[in-house]
């Protein structure tokens, strides 16, 4: 059964009581992990007598076989097995450790017949001090708007994946230029024997020579300082990670933030919480995710479903801002090379408009109608619904790069897809409603167009497109995430 959201213009809970419908009626969402096969399953029986793994240089044994819905000496229908396999593979693929995974099974024979599994992997390299180079508006598209190189940051993002092999990353930050930024932070995804609960926590110091002050015209505009910082963020947090199953996982993050704000942003109406140069507060957040795609960076079957819980500011303090944000996207093969995804995106911000330099609607990240990169729709509830239908013109293959000896960059996987795709959106706001500029508020956006996605190792996408928006104005925009 399909539902389609429509753009309701009134109170956004009636378009989060629509979204809460299409998640009964429409995601097939799983209980479990012990989702597969069928009760009437006759065909043989298996026993699984052995299971090694083959490449594993550095990943301890541990974090692969936790990612298999089996284990040594179970007994499973034959097409159950099978089920099983895809998903193991599929799962250990999502842990991003490695370029290629290949499970492979050798019959001993009897009855019921044993099976030893052998699991092959190819581990991608783990250390990356990677150049860093940012540009200082909100996206790619924007910055080329105007090419303005002295906004730019560089620096290096060193990120050390799989630390003791056990999956655990960890990263520094280092970033001078425009804008500046250094931190830590570690991820420990399992600290128990079952491998359920992890930790992480980390912080990070952040100062900008200009910022994002208003929005006129439905574009940021910007206040900048090039002598001095006008605005300085210090943030640190902790957080507890849970992963019962497969396929659901938990986190809880407790966070705080120091800001500083100079004379100029202060004098700016509606910009902070306060009149105060310094503010502080704590900020709570939980994620709820239940993700069942193929392939997470981009994928191409299952679902994805996400609930966001996040207050800023706690008792006394001056910030008040608590939000509900939720994600809720489907993949499905249609016929051969064929298929299509749909995307949902709902926020609803349950306290008073919050100040300027927290508010966040859509053209931020990846929240944003295609053919409306340049714009930002500030607001505090918005929703957007994404429909992507594209063909395989190159499916999953790969080739080999004989001059470069290393085999975890000498076999390059890639494939490119052919997009058809079209938006809709709609941004609620109900504040200051004195700039007429900014039309795009409590109007229904729409984009359409078509693109061409590459996709090829160590989680890279690359997506060219051309669209067309309500407004009539095409453009041609280039993106690096998976369009859903």
């Amino acid at each position: 059964m399909m539902i389609f959201v429509p753009i309701v213009k009134g109170s956004p809970a009636i378009v989060l009581f629509l979204f809460v419908l299409l998640i009964i009626f429409n995601l097939p969402l799983k209980a479990g992990d012990n989702s597969y096969g069928n009760a009437q399953d006759t065909s043989r029986l298996i026993v699984i007598h052995s299971i090694t793994i083959d490449g594993n240089l550095r990943t301890r044994n541990s974090i692969i076989l936790r990612e298999l819905p089996f284990h040594e000496q179970d007994t499973i229908r034959q097409t159950l097995f099978r089920q099983m396999l895809i998903a193991g593979k599929e799962n250990i693929f999502n842990t991003a450790l490695f370029n290629f995974v290949i499970l492979d099974t050798v019959s001993l024979g009897g009855s019921p017949v044993q099976i030893d599994l052998v699991i092959h992997v190819l581990e991608r390299w783990y250390v990356w001090p990677w150049p860093f180079f940012e540009i200082s508006d909100r996206n790619f598209n924007t910055w080329v708007e105007t090419t303005d190189f002295s906004r730019l940051s560089y620096g290096i993002d060193l990120t050390i994946q799989n630390v003791r092999g056990r999956n655990e990353t960890l990263k520094f930050p280092v970033h001078y230029g425009f804008n500046q930024k250094f931190g830590f932070s570690y991820r420990i995804p399992y600290l128990d024997r079952k491998k359920i609960v992890g930790i992480a926590f980390g912080a990070e110091y952040s100062r900008n020579h200009e910022v994002i002050v208003e929005t006129h015209n439905n574009k940021t505009v910007y206040y900048k300082n090039p002598d001095h910082f006008p605005r300085q963020n210090l943030y640190a947090f902790t957080e507890l990670l849970l992963r019962p199953t497969f396929y659901v996982r938990h986190t809880f993050r407790v966070g705080f933030n120091s800001w500083f704000f100079s004379d100029s942003l202060l004098k700016i109406p509606g910009y902070t919480a306060n009149s105060s140069h310094e503010l502080n507060y704590f900020s709570i957040y939980y994620q709820y995710k239940n993700d069942h795609r193929n392939v997470q960076f981009y994928p191409l079957k299952g679902s994805y479903f996400d609930v966001e819980l996040d207050q800023n500011g706690l008792l006394f303090s001056p910030v008040n801002e608590f939000f509900i944000k939720s994600n809720l996207r489907e993949y499905m093969q249609i016929h051969n090379r064929w298929y299509f995804a749909l995307g949902f995106t709902l926020k609803v911000t349950l306290t008073p408009q919050p100040p300027y330099f927290l508010q966040r609607g859509l053209g931020y990240g990846r929240d944003f109608v295609r053919g409306y990169e340049y714009y930002v729709i500030d607001g505090r509830n918005f929703i957007l619904w994404k429909n992507n239908l594209k063909f395989a013109l190159v499916p999953q293959r790969d080739f080999s790069i004989d001059f470069i000896r290393s085999p975890k960059f000498n076999r390059v996987p890639y494939a490119l897809y052919l997009n058809l795709f079209s938006d809709v959106g709609y941004v609620w706001y109900d504040g200051d409603q004195t700039d007429k500029s900014n039309d795009l508020r409590n109007s229904l956006l729409v984009g359409y167009g078509a693109g061409l996605d590459l996709t090829t190792y160590y989680d890279i996408v690359i997506r060219l497109e051309v669209s067309m928006n309500r407004k009539g104005i095409p453009g041609i925009y280039l993106h690096f995430m998976a369009p859903i």
